[in-house]
């Protein structure tokens, strides 16, 4: 795994435009953090629809489908898998979950992303494989 040596960041030369685009970046975490503070329904709902969208559009990518119907009620927990299309978008859901709200603990280590693939695959036959095996 590579290492970041920050080290050097402080001998390096820094045009207007890379600070320009550093202070937008610490501007808009501000209006973020005010965001969060005003308005937090509306952050939790916008968070919902991103962890649909992503949960649709990286299955789909593996080749597994559903309708948006189903998809809306698996990433809401409100029916259970039905094939094993819908085991592993559930699987994804809950690693997607743990990513939203852990995101701070997870250090990126092969073991860490191993267990998330293994939560991936938790409503499958393959966790029961795993376990045994």
């Amino acid at each position: 795994m590579r290492n970041f040596d920050y080290g050097k960041l402080k001998d390096f030369k820094w045009d207007s435009e890379i600070l320009g685009l550093v202070a937008q970046i610490h501007e808009y975490k501000g209006k973020q953090t005010l965001f969060l503070k005003q308005k937090p329904a509306t952050l939790e709902k916008l968070v919902d629809i991103a962890k649909i969208q992503s949960t649709e559009a990286s299955n789909k990518i593996e080749g597994i489908v559903t309708t948006a119907t189903r998809i809306k009620q698996l990433c809401a927990q409100k029916t259970t898998p039905r094939n094993r299309d819908e085991e592993e978008i559930s699987g994804y859901r809950d690693a997607l979950s743990l990513i939203h709200e852990s995101y701070e603990y997870i250090p990126i280590k092969s073991s860490y992303i191993l267990q998330l693939h293994q939560v991936c695959l938790l409503y499958t036959s393959d966790a029961a494989d795993d376990l045994i095996g």
